[in-house]
């Protein structure tokens, strides 16, 4: 195109890149966003999108309990401290909202691996300390991991922007800005 194309171009141009299944021009066009404005987190959820109608879940996502990171090591290694420091900060897990027929360790071992706290493991050992994470998932945060959220902004000092199905959370010095209704 003979102009300079925007980012108000780019980004359609990614949605229309998934529903054509054209991986190598969406990856082109995230590129394109992601150099312009890095913190746009819409961006990230239409490449997000696109890996995962092309079925490239690894590129797209961390889903619960994955190990196939290449970094999978350190992630596990950070997320066993934070799950430390979870409680001796006095987090208590929230089991009753596990919908699966497990007994309540078993309950809380699943919920110590959901994917949100292996992204924010991975934004630990990824970025300058006090930097802010952004997660962005499809699925609504389940009940628990809002919880654990609000305890990890406070004891690693960090602002966390959590995009879930249903809105923007930020978690800060262990509150959240929907109050705890979302």
């Amino acid at each position: 195109m003979p102009v300079k194309l925007q980012a108000q171009v780019w980004a359609p141009f990614l949605s229309a890149c998934t529903k054509h299944c054209n991986l190598e021009l969406g990856e082109l066009a995230a590129r394109k966003l992601l150099h312009m404005n890095p913190g746009s987190h819409g961006n990230y959820v239409l490449m997000a999108n696109l890996y995962t109608s092309m079925g490239k879940w690894k590129e797209a996502v961390f889903i619960a309990g994955d190990r196939s990171h290449a970094q999978s090591i350190d992630i596990y290694k950070k997320l066993e401290e934070i799950n430390l420091k979870l409680a001796e900060a006095g987090y208590v897990p929230e089991t009753d909202t596990v919908i699966h027929d497990l007994e309540r360790e078993e309950k809380e071992e699943a919920l110590k691996v959901h994917s949100e706290r292996l992204a924010i493991a991975f934004g630990l050992v990824s970025t300058e300390a006090g930097s802010t994470l952004r997660i962005v998932k499809n699925h609504r945060t389940c009940v628990d991991c809002h919880s654990a959220l609000k305890f990890i902004s406070k004891i690693t000092s960090r602002h966390l922007i959590v995009r879930d199905g249903s809105r923007f959370h930020h978690f800060e010095s262990g509150t959240c800005t929907c109050k705890d209704f979302w």
